[in-house]
């Protein structure tokens, strides 16, 4: 989920609670993962991006405005340490 974070696939909806998944940087949906992004959000993984880059997605049939969530530090601290891991049984 951190990753998709970071490639921008998760935001916030109308300056709300409400968490939608970003896709193709246009339609905007329901998170089914929503409680996961609140706890991320709630303990330092991630916050919300700067109002200036509020962006404009379909939801539904209406076009509504959408704020981005990014890393925090805590968060890209995480997710390097994620990304180093290796599979039990890994040679590497």
């Amino acid at each position: 989920m951190l990753a998709e974070v970071q490639e921008g696939h998760y935001g916030l909806l109308d300056d709300t609670e409400k968490v939608v998944v970003i896709e193709d940087g246009e339609r905007a949906r329901p998170a089914l993962d929503e409680d996961i992004v609140h706890h991320l959000v709630a303990n330092g993984y991630l916050t919300r991006c700067a109002p200036g880059h509020t962006m404009t997605c379909v939801y539904g049939i209406k076009r509504r405005p959408v704020l981005p969530l990014q890393l925090t530090r805590r968060g890209r601290d995480m997710l390097q340490r994620w990304s180093n891991l290796h599979p039990l049984g890994d040679t590497k």
